[in-house]
């Protein structure tokens, strides 16, 4: 994305036409909810349907309403980047591919139950402002949550913490990752996990710009500073060998 952009306000279902045919959806406003059901096809195999989003789905630089993945199957790799979105709702989504989400602002609640992937799954630089809820996560490949924000809460550590009976995942990795105090579970080696509580901390630049952002009128130029973690955005471009770091707290946060 160039220094100076233009978002275009796009409808919901102008975005769909788009998706459809696999084509990434860049620099938008879109408008209403951005349910991607229409997309879903059957296709069987063996006898079995196999129903589920067959495009690969790409959203870069755009503010959303809200997103809607519940319940689907994506068999190609989704892929948000640099994104805001009011309300997202990933409840059993189910990622057979891969999923990347980078430098992106989740505002409301993040409704992540029972979210299933099997192919490498991406968190970078992303910053959820609502609660955000993992109950029931399902990972068989490998996920990555590197540099992520939890100001309004999470149990994803309570659930990584008691998850020795059932496990949520084969490779779970956190590295620079920031949560409130109250939802680190008692006795987590926080120096294992490389992690620190989080307490009144400013969004940072990223958020600053994105409220620059919104409250701009259309057609208004805008100035975002973004930077993809995988040059060519696909899973398994950079592999950390030692996820473990010191957290470095940015300015305006205050870590005990």
């Amino acid at each position: 994305m160039s220094s100076t952009a233009k978002l275009r306000v796009a409808s919901s279902e102008q975005v769909l036409e788009h998706l459809s045919v696999g084509e990434p959806i860049q620099n938008a406003q879109v408008t209403g909810l951005l349910d991607l059901d229409p997309l879903v096809v059957s296709r069987w195999l063996c006898g079995e349907d196999l129903r589920g989003v067959y495009q690969p789905i790409a959203v870069r630089h755009c503010v959303l309403d809200g997103l809607d993945l519940e319940g689907r199957t994506f068999y190609e790799i989704v892929e948000m980047v640099d994104c805001r979105v009011a309300t997202a709702h990933f409840k059993h989504a189910y990622f057979y591919s891969s999923l990347l989400v980078e430098d992106c602002v989740f505002e409301g609640d993040f409704d992540g139950r029972g979210i299933q992937g099997d192919g490498r799954m991406v968190f970078h630089n992303t910053t959820f402002s609502g609660w955000a809820d993992f109950s029931g996560i399902s990972v068989r490949g490998r996920a990555d949550l590197v540099n992520v924000s939890f100001p309004g809460g999470t149990n994803l550590l309570g659930i990584l913490a008691n998850g020795s009976d059932n496990p949520p995942g084969r490779e779970i990795h956190l590295s620079g990752c920031q949560f409130r105090e109250v939802d680190i579970p008692a006795g987590l080696d926080t120096a294992k996990w490389g992690i620190q509580p989080l307490v009144d901390c400013d969004p940072g630049g990223m958020e600053c710009q994105w409220r620059e952002l919104v409250d701009r009128k259309e057609g208004d130029p805008i100035h975002i500073v973004g930077g993809s973690l995988f040059a060519t955005h696909q899973p398994g471009a950079v592999d950390n060998h030692d996820v473990r770091t010191a957290l470095v707290l940015p300015s305006g946060c205050h870590a005990k």
